[in-house]
């Protein structure tokens, strides 16, 4: 029986793995060869990068092939991790997508929205699966969070994020909010909804450039509520962390040791009669919860692989990675308004 590549589960036997490519295998990529191989019903048949040096010392540690060309590895496999720059996405992933391969790609999506739109028409035209490497969403405690939110029905009323880095050199081709502060823009948007907008931005440049390096933006989440994330890759010590204040109480997460912590205080009303003294407040009580740790990246691929199988659709979707991008381009343009302001200030 001859199978198509982007057919859906309906047409996907038990017995026959996934093939699987990796496209660009720096630091990322490199981790998603590590994933792949530990994968049951996937066979990782290799991968291509223009570094034939690097490309030949990973295709021979994960025991898979180093193709010379796009064309070649594309022949061979039925999904690919497209890790590439993100420059790259839009011409890499359109190019597979419309050949009925199924792609996970790397965040941020595309460079620009018009080569995003053509990503998700390429993916609905074939029927292959778009899956957006917002890594942060496959994180257990960002799970336990989401959940947690759905299940109490508490009313959002103010996050605040942080996401702090020291100086690296493995993104080059982005600033500190693509490149850092969109999986928090993301986050923020799949948890309050899709009204979230930008109302203010401030950032500093530390090394040259365009970009800026260290960034606080001031999000609208409608309905009174708000929120304020910062991003840094010049700061000498790294935090990941996520504070939701509800009706109910302060949830707070950290992403690297996965924890999940809810802080809430009970108010007494005294039985008789109302006093000057008002309502009595109780100590502030806090609770930890119990979250599995997993390797967000295992969850994540697991999840690409059971998409594809299962014909389901996936967590992070074509649009969620553009309108994730659009809040990106939005705190770009207050930057750009203050960085003129202050120009014409001085």
């Amino acid at each position: 029986m001859t199978i198509s590549r982007a057919a859906g589960a309906k047409h996907w036997p038990d017995d026959r793995a996934v093939r699987v490519g990796v496209i660009g295998v720096g630091s990322m990529g490199g981790n998603h060869l590590r994933v792949y191989e530990t994968l049951k019903r996937v066979q990782l048949v290799g991968l291509y990068d223009p570094n034939d040096e690097r490309a030949a010392a990973l295709a021979k540690q994960y025991n898979c092939q180093a193709f010379p060309s796009l064309e070649k590895v594309m022949a061979e496999i039925d999904a690919a991790s497209i890790c590439a720059p993100s420059t790259l996405h839009g011409e890499i992933g359109e190019t597979l997508l419309s050949a009925g391969i199924h792609c996970l790609i790397e965040k941020p999506l595309a460079a620009t929205e018009g080569e995003c739109l053509r990503l998700i028409n390429a993916a609905a035209r074939s029927q292959a699966k778009l899956l957006v490497g917002h890594i942060e969403r496959f994180n257990p405690s960002v799970r336990q969070l989401s959940s947690m939110l759905a299940a109490r029905g508490e009313r959002i009323r103010a996050i605040d994020t942080r996401r702090l880095s020291s100086v690296s050199k493995r993104i080059v081709d982005v600033d500190v909010v693509a490149d850092l502060m969109v999986h928090d823009l993301d986050i923020i948007r799949s948890l309050a909804g899709p009204l979230v907008t930008v109302s203010a931005a401030s950032g500093v440049r530390e090394h040259g450039g365009s970009g800026r390096d260290h960034v606080t933006a001031l999000l609208d989440l409608g309905d009174g509520a708000m929120a304020s994330a910062t991003a840094s890759r010049i700061t000498q010590n790294t935090v990941r962390r996520i504070a939701i204040t509800t009706d109910a109480g302060l949830i707070d997460v950290d992403y690297v040791d996965q924890s999940v912590q809810i802080y809430t205080q009970d108010v007494v009303r005294p039985a008789g009669p109302a006093t000057s003294f008002g309502d009595y407040a109780l100590d502030i009580r806090m609770e930890r919860v119990q979250v599995r740790r997993t390797e967000p990246l295992q969850v994540e691929l697991r999840h690409f692989i059971d998409v594809i199988r299962n014909d389901t659709e996936p967590l992070v979707t074509g649009e969620d990675g553009l309108a994730a991008l659009r809040l990106v381009w939005g705190v770009h343009e207050h930057l750009n308004r203050a960085q003129i302001a202050q120009a014409a200030a001085e």
